[in-house]
């Protein structure tokens, strides 16, 4: 009885240990369409926990001063989906290119979400 029952706390152990958070957005780059100098611009990128374990998201850091994120905050459970809302303010009129770093407890390759588009001086 006693070999059954640390076969059984081995085994949950294992995979309690093997249980890992796996973030899967459903695109990581958005193309800013009409954006205007000096306005802020928002999109919302929402991502999924296809893991079998909760995700965090610790951090989501800019490659600009002039874009802002904010995540979801609280662990996303497996199946469950949260977001990562970027904010861009226009400094300069032209085109622009901006990245976002994605830092969780996520299995695998760090995402990284991409921003783009043109943006006009105001009529």
């Amino acid at each position: 009885m006693r070999k059954v029952l640390l076969f059984v706390f081995v085994f949950v152990g294992v995979a309690f240990a093997c249980a890992k958070p796996k973030v899967v957005f459903s695109e990581v780059e958005y193309v800013f369409t009409d954006n205007v100098l000096g306005e802020t611009s928002e999109h919302v990128f929402v991502f999924k926990n296809e893991g079998d374990a909760p995700l965090i998201i610790n951090n989501a850091v800019p490659s600009c001063g002039c874009v802002t994120p904010s995540w979801t905050k609280s662990p996303v459970a497996p199946g469950d989906t949260g977001s990562v809302h970027v904010y861009y303010k226009s400094n300069m009129s032209g085109a622009f290119s901006k990245t976002i770093k994605i830092y969780s407890n996520s299995q695998g390759k760090r995402p990284v979400l991409k921003i783009s588009g043109e943006t006009r001086k105001s009529k």
